[in-house]
């Protein structure tokens, strides 16, 4: 069983909500939109403090977890260039700060970055690429405060801050994130359309003249596909019987975050045996015994019992039905990163 990661501080970052034309469009009538590429990386929370004669410097997910490859090494961790960092009329934010940023592991896609952040293994720093969006104060991440600068300030605090950044430690790749004014629904429509042509995830539209709010709040919405959903798992979906995959556990039954229930299935056969061992593991349950629960008595029994239970995963489809169901859920990956059971 995997270690379980404690909570090392409650950033509680500003999250989109869904899209919502209504409310999008009210925005534009008053003013313009900024329009931010959304990376299919890990959300990232670099904590920046300076500490009595060390700085403390913590990688953390937006649940406020250190992930377990960057707890291995802590980059940039009592780095002797931060007091020069601080110290000087440069600084904007004396008292410390923490980038709100997506974390990209080379160009590994999201589910794989996921992946290599949960192995207990260090990272070379040339391999991270930290995509940054947001700068808040210390002094307001420890508040729980919203923080009451607009994001058409915040953008430019961030261009400054990364600059810095990159001059002082150039083994990582800083970038500020991808961005875009639109005026019209119609401009904002063309940029999602270019992102989405470059297979990049979508875009995430913000209100200029709002503020960094704490949590899952109006202001700013993703503008992605409808083509997957989070959820978390509820139950096992196990093969025919007289099939090939009899007695294999072939996907989960899935609680979407809409309500939802489906069968997220289509994985790889490494996957089928992965997921049947680990059962079996857990259980103490040979393959005959789970043959004989699962297609005698019904799967409550080894349900009960499984180790997958409350896992956060991601859902594909091919598309959303009236009613809000889905067409051929299949599974895609584990949301998980330092504990299984939270979305990070």
């Amino acid at each position: 069983m995997s270690k379980v990661q404690s909570v090392i501080l409650e950033t509680n970052p500003h999250r989109p909500v869904n899209f919502n034309e209504k409310a999008v469009s009210k925005v534009l009538e008053e003013s313009y939109l900024i329009a931010d590429v959304k990376e299919d990386g890990v959300r990232l929370n670099l904590c920046v403090e300076p500490f009595e004669s060390v700085h403390r410097v913590h990688w953390l997910s937006r649940e406020g977890k250190e992930f377990p490859a960057l707890n291995e090494q802590l980059p940039l961790a009592l780095d002797d260039r931060w007091p020069g960092f601080f110290e000087t009329d440069e600084a904007l934010f004396p008292e410390g700060f923490m980038l709100d940023a997506e974390l990209r592991i080379d160009d590994l896609p999201c589910k794989d970055i996921a992946g290599t952040l949960r192995r207990h293994q260090a990272i070379d720093l040339s391999r991270l690429k930290v995509i940054v969006f947001g700068i808040v104060p210390m002094s307001v991440v420890r508040s729980g405060q919203d923080y009451d600068v607009t994001h058409s300030v915040m953008k430019y605090h961030v261009e400054y801050q990364v600059k810095l950044l990159q001059e002082r430690f150039p083994e990582i790749a800083w970038s500020v994130v991808e961005s875009m004014d639109c005026f019209s629904m119609q401009e904002v429509d063309t940029f999602y359309e270019s992102v989405r042509e470059r297979k990049l995830e979508g875009v995430v539209l913000k209100d200029p003249n709002g503020i960094y709010k704490r949590s899952k709040q109006s202001g700013m919405w993703k503008m992605v596909p409808d083509d997957n959903e989070d959820g978390k798992v509820v139950g096992l979906v196990w093969g025919t019987p007289g099939l090939a995959n009899e007695g294999k556990v072939i996907g989960f039954e899935v609680l979407l975050e809409s309500g939802h229930v489906v069968n997220a299935c289509k994985i790889s056969k490494a996957l089928m045996d992965e997921f049947t061992k680990k059962v079996m593991d857990h259980t103490g349950y040979d393959a005959q015994d789970i043959e004989s629960i699962v297609y005698g008595m019904g799967s409550s029994l080894v349900d009960c019992e499984n180790p997958y239970h409350d896992h956060t995963v991601r859902v594909t489809f091919m598309e959303r039905y009236p009613d809000g169901s889905l067409r051929h859920p299949s599974f895609d990956s584990f949301r998980g990163i330092s504990e299984p059971t939270i979305k990070e």
